[in-house]
C-alpha cells in the first residue's frame, strides 16, 4: 500500500539519521547518535524539515552577525533546514524546495522513498557522490505526539 499525502500530515520527530555507503558498507550518523530534528507536513501541501546536532553550543554574543566567523560556520555545519511544497507520487514524497539553509537546494525537488508503519515513518534516498559512488540516506521519524512532543 502506497503512502498518501494525508498519511504524512502532522509533526514528526527524528529518531535516527544514518547514511550507508554501499560500496564499503560504512555507516555514518551525520549529526551524531543523538541528532535531533522535526519534519512538518501541513494539510495545505507545505512542508518544513530541520535536522541538527543536539548540542550546537551558543554564540559568544547576542548579536549573531557580530559573532566570530568560526562560530557561524559551526552553527551552519551542525544544522540543516529546507521548506516548500510537497506532494506524493506512487508512494514517494516529493519536496519542492523553496527555502533552504543550503542555497544549492533551492529550486530542486528532493524525492524520498517512504515507509509508514503506524506512527513511524522512514524517508530514504540515494545520493550520487563524486567519482560515481552512491550513498543512501535513511531517516526514521516518529509522530511527535507519540514521542512526547517537540524536541527540547
Amino acid at each position: 500500500m502506497h503512502v498518501t499525502a494525508e498519511d504524512l500530515i502532522g509533526a514528526w520527530k527524528l529518531e535516527r539519521w544514518e547514511i550507508t555507503y554501499p560500496a564499503s558498507g560504512r555507516v555514518t550518523r551525520p549529526f551524531g547518535e543523538d541528532a535531533t530534528g522535526m519534519i512538518l507536513y501541513a494539510p495545505d501541501g507545505y512542508m518544513s524539515a530541520v535536522l541538527a546536532e543536539s548540542d550546537r553550543g551558543s554564540f559568544s554574543t547576542p548579536v549573531v552577525p557580530r559573532a566570530p566567523d568560526a562560530e557561524k560556520a559551526r552553527a551552519f555545519d551542525g544544522y540543516m533546514h529546507y521548506a516548500g511544497r510537497y506532494f506524493v507520487v506512487q508512494g514517494d514524497v516529493h519536496h519542492e524546495v523553496e527555502f533552504a539553509l543550503n542555497m544549492d537546494l533551492i529550486g530542486t525537488t528532493q524525492i524520498r522513498e517512504t515507509e509508514l508503519d503506524g506512527d513511524r515513518l522512514v524517508l530514504s534516498a540515494e545520493e550520487p557522490l563524486e567519482g560515481g559512488e552512491m550513498r543512501r540516506h535513511r531517516l526514521q521519524w516518529i509522530r511527535a505526539a507519540r514521542a512526547g512532543g517537540l524536541p527540547g
